[in-house]
């Protein structure tokens, strides 16, 4: 026989009241919502989130439009040519150089040797930019072709005629010669044709080569001692 007490009696209460607590907990959690291990169902979540303020991302700067000059403005490709060369931190115009000898701007030429496209790229050079197919389209071309012209500058250390030279003939064919342009027709017939239209179209004309004039000498008369040198040497 039990004996209740106004105080048994609570503690009675609070247990009853906590096994249905915890009832009410498990029949939650055995519901849809708790069928994913490890999940986190917590309804206004934003509420438990840290109140640290999170570090300001600037920006990137969206791609300026560049004007595309007026001597490439009537080309074809004109747009994509521009953006590709930009992509690849080239000149413009050096690219339409190449383009214009490789292929006269015919998106669809192909070599006896396999080259395609605009840029006439070879299918194990695209392949290393991660293009499959060099001639699927103009944009695939030029990806391709101005990525390993850029490679080609930073390896000859921007020396124009050996990048051409490499471009046409490999660069493995560049290396072999010295670091010379190799001795093969195509080469050494390309490698000037190509110049010849950068130097043409770039946007900076090269600069001239400057001659110094020659050291006008005052000699001592009567003699051949320079006045210059014997003055610097303390004689008055």
């Amino acid at each position: 026989m039990f004996c209740f007490t106004p105080s048994g009696a609570l503690k009675s209460l609070t247990l009853i009241a906590l096994a249905c607590v915890a009832s009410f907990s498990y029949a939650a959690e055995s519901g849809a919502g708790a069928s994913s291990e490890y999940r986190l169902s917590i309804e206004k979540s934003a509420a438990f989130r840290a109140a640290a303020t999170e570090p300001a991302i600037p920006a990137l700067e969206p791609r300026k439009e560049t004007a595309i000059a007026a001597r490439f403005a009537d080309r074809p490709f004109a747009k994509l040519i521009d953006v590709a060369a930009r992509d690849a931190a080239l000149d413009p115009a050096l690219v339409h150089a190449v383009i214009s000898i490789e292929s006269g701007y015919n998106h669809t030429a192909r070599s006896p040797k396999g080259a395609l496209g605009l840029m006439q790229v070879m299918p194990t050079t695209a392949a290393r930019y991660g293009v499959r197919d060099p001639g699927r389209s103009p944009a695939a071309n030029l990806k391709a072709g101005t990525l390993y012209l850029s490679d080609l500058m930073q390896l000859f250390d921007s020396r124009i005629d050996l990048v051409l030279a490499a471009y046409n003939a490999g660069e493995n064919a560049v290396l072999r010669y010295g670091q010379r342009i190799p001795p093969y027709r195509e080469t050494q017939q390309y490698v000037p044709a190509v110049l010849a239209r950068y130097r043409e179209w770039r946007e900076e004309p090269l600069l001239p080569v400057v001659v110094p004039a020659p050291i006008r000498i005052e000699y001592l008369p009567g003699t051949g001692l320079d006045l210059d040198y014997l003055r610097g040497a303390g004689y008055r």
